[in-house]
C-alpha cells in the first residue's frame, strides 16, 4: 500500500461534504495503513507514518463526518485513540478476539484488513472496548508488572529446587514456603564447583526479583491513594479471602466500574460467564470460555476457595452447586462468578452503589 498526498482524500470526500464516512486503521509500530469508507461504498486507502498527531489532524480535517475510526487492540496501546477522542471523533477499538473471522482462509494485507475494519464499523458489527485514560493505563501496567515479578519468581525459585534435585541434595527445612531461614540456609548446601556458582547467581536472582516486588507493592499504594482507588480496594478487601493482591488487581483491570451496566456484564468480561451451546433437541450445556483477564479470573478463584472456608454463606452455596453437579471446579468457579458479582458493585462510585 503507497502512501499518497493529502490533498487526494480531499478530493475522494468533497462531493460528500457532512456526510457519514468511516475509517480502519491497521495499527503498527512505525506505519498506519488507512482506509477511508464513503457513503457509496468507495474505498481509497493509504499507507502513512505511525504519527498520531498527524493522522488526528488529517481527519479532523476533513469536510466529511467521521462516524467512527476502528481499529485493533494491540501492543501499540491507546494513545491514537485518546488523541482521536480529544479531537471529537468516534473511535471504536476492538478486541482481536472479538472481531468477526472468515470461516475459510483468506487473503490478508493490511490493505485488507483496515478495509474490513472500516466496513465493519459502518455495518455496527463490532463491539468496542473501553479506553483507559493515562493514569487508569499507568495504574494497570504497574499492577501487571507485579504479576510479572511474581511469575519471574515462582520461576527462579523452581530452577533452585529443581538444581538440588538434579544433584541430589537435600533441601532445607522450610522451603516449601520459602522462608528466610530456608532460603539462608540454601547458601550453605555443599555442592560442586560450578553448581554453587548456578546456585549463588540464582539466589542473587531471587533476592532481587523479591526486593523489586517489594519496591512495586509500595508504589502500588501511594499510586492507589494518589488516584483515589484507595477506597475501592479498602471495599473489597472488607470480602473474607479477598486480599491486597486480588482488590488492587479488579481495581486496576476493572477501571471506571460504572461503565458495566450490571454483573453480569462484568462476568462476561472476565470469563466467568457460562456460555451455553445448543443444537436440535439436544439439552444445552453452559461452560466458561474463558477470554481475557485470564491473571483476575485465576485470582478470583483462588480468593474463592478462602472465601468458602470463612464465610459460612459461601461455603453453603458451594455445597448446594456441588451437590447438583458432583464437579468441584463448577462450583466454586460459580462461587468466583458470586465473588466477581460482589466486588464489582463494592467497587462502584458511592453514588451509584
Amino acid at each position: 500500500m503507497a502512501s499518497i498526498k493529502i490533498s487526494s482524500v480531499y478530493r475522494f470526500v468533497e462531493a460528500f461534504v457532512d456526510q457519514r464516512v468511516f475509517v480502519g486503521v491497521d495499527v503498527h509500530k512505525k506505519t498506519f495503513s488507512v482506509a477511508l469508507l464513503r457513503p457509496d461504498g468507495m474505498v481509497k486507502d493509504w499507507s502513512s507514518p505511525a504519527d498520531v498527531y498527524s493522522l488526528t489532524q488529517i481527519l479532523s480535517s476533513l469536510p466529511v463526518h467521521i462516524g467512527a475510526v476502528c481499529y485493533e487492540a494491540g501492543p501499540t496501546g491507546f494513545g491514537l485513540a485518546r488523541s482521536l477522542k480529544a479531537a471529537g471523533i468516534t473511535v471504536i477499538v476492538a478486541a482481536p478476539s472479538r472481531i468477526p473471522r472468515p470461516v475459510a482462509p483468506t487473503n490478508k494485507t493490511d490493505s485488507l484488513d483496515c478495509r474490513k475494519l472500516a466496513e465493519m464499523a459502518a455495518s455496527g458489527m463490532i463491539r468496542p472496548i473501553a479506553i483507559p485514560n493515562e493514569k487508569e493505563e499507568a495504574f494497570r501496567s504497574l499492577q501487571r508488572r507485579r504479576h510479572q515479578i511474581t511469575d519471574s519468581l515462582r520461576k527462579v525459585k523452581q530452577r533452585i529446587r529443581g538444581l538440588l534435585l538434579s544433584l541430589g541434595a537435600t533441601e532445607p527445612a522450610g522451603i516449601d514456603h520459602w522462608s528466610k531461614a530456608a532460603i539462608t540456609a540454601l547458601a550453605t548446601i555443599p555442592l560442586p564447583p560450578g553448581a554453587d556458582d548456578t546456585r549463588t547467581s540464582l539466589l542473587d536472582e531471587l533476592n532481587y526479583l523479591a526486593a523489586a516486588q517489594r519496591q512495586v507493592d509500595l508504589r502500588l499504594r501511594i499510586i492507589s491513594k494518589e488516584q483515589d482507588e484507595a477506597r475501592r480496594i479498602a471495599a473489597m478487601r472488607s470480602v473474607p479471602g479477598v486480599g491486597e493482591v486480588v482488590a488492587t488487581t479488579f481495581a486496576a483491570e476493572i477501571f471506571r466500574p460504572e461503565r458495566f451496566n450490571n454483573s453480569k456484564e462484568v462476568t462476561a468480561y472476565l470469563g466467568l460467564a457460562p456460555v451455553i451451546r445448543q443444537s436440535g433437541l439436544s439439552k444445552g450445556k453452559g461452560r466458561l470460555r474463558p477470554v481475557g483477564q485470564r491473571r483476575l479470573r485465576s485470582l478470583l478463584i483462588e480468593a474463592a476457595w478462602i472465601w468458602k472456608q470463612k464465610d459460612e454463606w459461601a461455603r453453603d452455596f458451594y455445597n448446594r452447586i456441588y451437590s447438583k453437579s458432583g464437579i468441584a471446579q463448577k462450583a466454586i468457579a460459580a462461587l468466583a462468578r458470586k465473588l466477581a458479582a460482589l466486588l464489582w458493585k463494592l467497587s462502584l462510585p458511592v453514588t451509584q452503589s
